[in-house]
């Protein structure tokens, strides 16, 4: 057994601790129709559960965002990001927020499956709400935000596909990397840490190994990506490290870091995810789906 998990599970507790104190401090965004705990899966488990997000009163369809919470692929759920996806909803977007199995109990495969199969739902099921299901984004933050990257890179290589078991039915016009981690392989130790829970007692021999660095997986004809990072951020060189791999490979992007300060102190890692309300979280908030509006056809 991996004995290390044991320390993570109780780091994550201690996050979830704090996670819970920081949504009672903040007030939801008003005017937004919420449709919570559908499933995506007909297993009845909470953690194939997904959230709708979208202005109230709309007539027309919206543009959709899929949103992809982080949480060190060993914690999380849909509601850490809850105010976030507000905020999205807030600026003319319908939003899912999903929910996927934790690595305390599958590996990361079983993430990914979990991943596409919310996509095949909403690719069935978003014509029965206001969602133009011809632009659709997909954003996540820290460890969603590898799985969004690892989501664009399967969609388009049928060698993933196979690799993954998955089969896409959603495409993207762009995606939104939150303070990333792409490369898992890296000496970093908060990055290698979490192989064994992904990967297994003997990562190496996983076959899947080799795609934690997102150097890879990737390849001209990916969909724009947004990065944004921050000083404070602890994974920063991650996503700086997306910015200069999809440049060698020819994928548009555009990187965001973020110098400002709140409260004395530089901007923390996901920053517009845990604080949508402050106003570098605004800034950053629009600045993407601003970015995202852009790449509406």
């Amino acid at each position: 057994m991996d004995i290390l998990k044991p320390v993570l599970l109780k780091f994550w507790k201690i996050t979830e601790k704090n996670d819970n104190k920081r949504i009672a401090s903040q007030t939801p965004t008003p005017g937004i129709t919420q449709i919570t705990d559908i499933p995506y899966a007909d297993d009845n488990m909470k953690e194939h559960l997904l959230d709708l997000y979208y202005p109230e009163g709309t007539t027309e369809k919206l543009p959709v965002i899929i949103d992809v919470h982080g949480g060190g692929w060993l914690y999380g759920y849909k509601e850490i990001n809850k105010y976030y996806c507000l905020k999205l909803a807030e600026k003319g977007f319908l939003v899912a927020s999903v929910n996927y199995r934790l690595a305390d109990k599958v590996q990361f495969i079983d993430q990914i499956a979990d991943v596409f199969s919310a996509f095949s739902w909403l690719s069935k099921n978003l014509k029965d709400y206001p969602a133009d299901t011809g632009n659709i984004f997909l954003v996540g933050d820290s460890a969603g935000g590898q799985l969004v990257c690892m989501s664009e890179a399967i969609r388009g290589s049928k060698k993933l596909q196979k690799a993954f078991c998955v089969t896409p039915t959603l495409s993207f016009r762009a995606i939104g990397a939150i303070c990333p981690a792409v490369d898992l392989l890296s000496p970093n130790f908060m990055m290698n840490v979490n192989l064994k829970s992904l990967l297994g007692e003997k990562p190496k021999e996983n076959p899947l190994y080799k795609y934690m660095n997102y150097e890879n997986v990737a390849y001209l004809g990916m969909a724009p990506f947004y990065i944004v990072t921050a000083d404070g951020d602890f994974l920063r060189k991650q996503a700086e490290k997306l910015k200069k791999i999809l440049d060698r490979h020819g994928v548009e992007n555009v990187f965001y870091r973020y110098t400002d300060r709140l409260d004395g102190k530089p901007l923390q890692h996901v920053f517009s995810v845990v604080n949508p309300y402050s106003e570098p979280a605004k800034r950053e908030i629009k600045t993407m789906t601003d970015f995202f509006k852009r790449k509406i056809k």
